[in-house]
């Protein structure tokens, strides 16, 4: 199980398809209106439903989704720049799918007239994007990764100009991440494995299955002969022209999560993999996140959380290290120069290997950006900057570089060789500068995002999409973003949504929502959609809470995996229910908690350890510090915030005393547990055991097609409108219960009542 880290790491796990341009229609096309709402009165609006944040047109990009900001540029140009693409996706609650499509654009037009044109619509109805990796392939064509209901995704290309779509992979299992050279000869992609029916193979029935590096959740897989698809462990392809496709074997562990870029010739490619064997002396870096990783005790041959670039050689089918040095976990970036003779990446560290002391203490300290040679394998730093790679300018040479992870946000700055060397020197403006028209996603805490078109030359804006004209008829909560000090002293920052009917001088019940708050982003949620519901919550009433990082940038990172990350978070929570208790805005008796991924550590710690009482709490799929999911998943990350030391001997003590679980009996607050995938209630189980001993209201949701970033509509439903439900129950003070659900009513009220 590898879950949100609070550095941002993450490892997650489509779909009628139809089409019709030109008047060659193959199937029926799907039409997305972008209507206006005229006539609305203030009186008239509604407050927001959990049904209206999943039926929300979205653009529809990976990072964007997964919290971040939107990968560079919102618009897929053509290479000519007179078309461009824009991918958009909406829930679909009746039917529990998400419905994805693609706008096509003429670029001469976009200012003047915007009309853009449906290509292709698809609707998944796995937790899969249903159109994605979507790429031109010259000026007509466009490559893309699609999935059919209950199908299986493949690579397919589509004719712009004649509507001719073309199937390119015919793969037995799902193809979930892809690349191809510039004229689509050569295509690279990864799939997931065959399952394998492993107990009722000769040797098992023989011998048995030695336990090696094997955890709980593979053996179970095993036994339940799951075909289960497990994000990790993909296998690789190469596949030239019409031939038969060949597998390029790997003895790390491939995902589509991480990146896999192919050169222009398709000669070699970069794909990054998360190692089974790391060196012993990689050591000797710095870096304070991936250094419990790199030197953790595995069993052999496991999969670690330490990833290295590769370069794949298409034709020799061999996949070997770019670099003999670990890749940063954030921050990376690939572009290729030229044909593919030489590779930039960001997020690098570089090998161990300078015999400079100056330049082989900053190895150690931090990443790089680096031009590689291929297949030389020279490398030429670029700069050692906390920088990371955006957009290449072909026709100047010119990389474009965003600031990194966990320090202020600054101007970009461009790099360009000259007389052989790179220099590193800032933007002009805000970047891209290579196409006629500029097309953004703009957006801030209390504006819902809308996509513009900006002219380069006499900088002139128009709005080319209002994604959701239907907020017109909606009462918002107004967001504020608010500073305070931790119980321990440190400045901390969040985004408080007040009551969509807020009064003020009443005091209102509070709840705490974690992993993160951008003041830049219009979170209908939250930065995910698992569990968290920050609009529809304040449309009952509630004020709610998303709570940011210390600011002092980059400071919260120096705690992540030691003894003093919980108490940490612990204390912004803490000092954030007396700020808003100080300005006479919250009731502190009626206050709650929702952790999600890592911060159901935080979360839990807090309900444990904390002198403040809290009176509801969910704890989403998440790490939880805690004893039986170190037994179950032997994570670095429990022994390090458990004091440094493993639970056996005299280091059990230190987790007698730290870990949650063994302290639940202090916690005051009913507690909602939610698991998303198959097994994954073991994540939640020694909460749920402990709790149930102790006689406290405890509830036990487990989603078992979930996945860790809530997708499906009847899953974020299940699990935001549950939460909406289950903290109006115990904060409003009436034990309010969900009108159309007798059961979970009686359950509640059940727990209520011995309290």
């Amino acid at each position: 199980m590898r879950l949100l880290g609070s550095t941002g790491n993450l490892c997650l796990n489509a779909s009628s398809l139809r089409f019709a341009t030109c008047g060659l229609a193959l199937l029926s096309l799907q039409v997305f209106p972008f209507c206006t709402v005229k006539g609305q009165t203030e009186s008239a609006k509604r407050p927001i439903t959990v049904k209206d944040t999943i039926e929300m047109t979205e653009f529809a990009d990976r990072n964007y989704f997964l919290g971040g900001a939107p990968d560079f540029p919102v618009a897929i140009f053509s290479p000519d720049r007179k078309q461009f693409l824009v991918r958009l996706k909406k829930g679909d609650v009746e039917r529990n799918v998400v419905k994805y499509w693609l706008l096509l654009f003429h670029t001469a037009d976009a200012f003047d007239s915007p009309q853009g044109r449906v290509l292709v619509t698809m609707s998944s109805s796995s937790n899969r994007e249903a159109i994605q990796q979507v790429r031109w392939l010259g000026n007509r064509t466009v490559l893309f990764l699609g999935e059919n209901p209950g199908g299986i995704p493949q690579v397919y290309r589509l004719d712009v100009l004649r509507g001719q779509l073309a199937q390119l992979t015919h793969h037995p299992t799902p193809v979930v991440s892809y690349d191809a050279s510039r004229n689509g000869r050569e295509l690279v992609y990864e799939a997931v494995p065959r399952p394998k029916r492993r107990l009722e193979t000769k040797e098992v029935r023989r011998h048995g299955w030695l336990v090696t590096s094997q955890d709980v959740d593979e053996l179970m897989r095993a036994e339940e002969n799951s075909q289960e698809d497990s994000s990790v462990d993909r296998e690789l392809y190469v596949q030239s022209g019409r031939g038969k496709p060949e597998q390029v074997r790997s003895p790390d562990f491939l995902t589509e999560y991480l990146p896999l870029v192919v050169s222009p010739d398709g000669r070699y490619g970069v794909i990054a993999a998360y190692l089974g064997n790391i060196p012993e002396k990689w050591a000797e870096y710095e870096d304070k996140v991936l250094h419990p990783y790199i030197v953790e005790r595995r069993k052999p041959g496991a999969m670690s959380n330490v990833e290295q670039y590769m370069l794949l050689d298409t034709r020799k089918k061999s996949l070997t290290p770019l670099l003999n040095a670990p890749k940063a976990w954030l921050d990376e970036g690939i572009v290729w120069l030229g044909a593919g003779n030489s590779v930039v990446v960001s997020g690098a560290y570089l090998p161990l290997d300078s015999r400079d002391a100056e330049a082989l203490a900053a190895r150690r300290k931090h990443p790089f950006v680096v031009e590689i040679d291929i297949p030389s394998g020279d490398t030429h730093e670029i700069t050692g900057s906390p920088l990371r790679l955006t957009h290449l300018d072909e026709q100047r040479e010119e990389l474009t570089l965003a600031t990194g992870y966990g320090v202020s946000k600054g101007p970009l700055q461009s790099a360009r060789k000259v007389d052989g060397r790179w220099q590193v020197m800032p933007t002009p403006s805000d970047g891209i500068v290579d196409a006629p028209v500029r097309v953004t996603l703009e957006e801030n805490s209390n504006t819902p995002p809308r996509i513009f078109v900006n002219n380069q030359r006499t900088g002139e804006k128009r709005l080319l999409l209002d994604l959701n004209p239907q907020f017109r008829n909606f009462q918002f909560a107004k967001v504020e973003t608010i500073r305070w000090l931790a119980t321990d002293g440190h400045e901390v920052e969040g985004g408080l949504y007040f009551p969509s009917d807020y009064q003020r001088g009443k005091r209102y019940p509070l709840v705490i929502q974690t992993h993160g708050y951008e003041e830049d982003r219009f979170w209908m949620n939250g930065p995910w959609n698992s569990a968290f519901a920050a609009q529809p919550l304040a449309a009952q009433g509630i004020l709610v809470l998303q709570v940011g990082d210390a600011t002092e940038q980059g400071s919260d990172r120096r705690f992540v995996n030691t003894a003093q990350e919980a108490p940490r978070r612990m204390a912004a929570f803490e000092g954030a229910v007396d700020e808003l208790d100080r300005r006479g805005l919250v009731d502190r008796d009626r206050v709650g908690l929702i952790g999600f991924s890592r911060t159901v550590f935080h979360v839990a710690f807090t309900l444990t350890h904390s002198n403040y009482k809290f009176r509801a709490a969910t704890l989403a799929d998440g790490f939880d510090g805690g004893y039986l999911g170190y037994l179950v998943w032997r994570s670095s990350d429990a022994v390090g915030v458990n004091d440094g030391k493993e639970p056996v001997g005299v280091g059990l003590k230190s987790w007698l005393q730290s870990a949650p679980a063994f302290n639940a009996v202090k916690t005051s607050a009913a507690v909602r547990l939610e698991s998303y995938g198959p097994r994954s209630y073991l994540g939640n189980w020694e909460w749920y055991s402990v709790l149930t001993l102790l006689h406290k209201p405890v509830d036990f949701l487990w989603i078992p097609e979930g996945t860790h970033l809530l997708v499906k509509p009847w899953d974020r439903l299940t699990s935001e409108q549950g939460n909406v439900d289950w903290f109006r129950f115990w904060l409003s003070g009436q034990n309010t219960c969900p009108a159309s659900d007798g059961e979970t009513c009686a359950r509640w009220r059940g727990f209520a009542s011995s309290r």
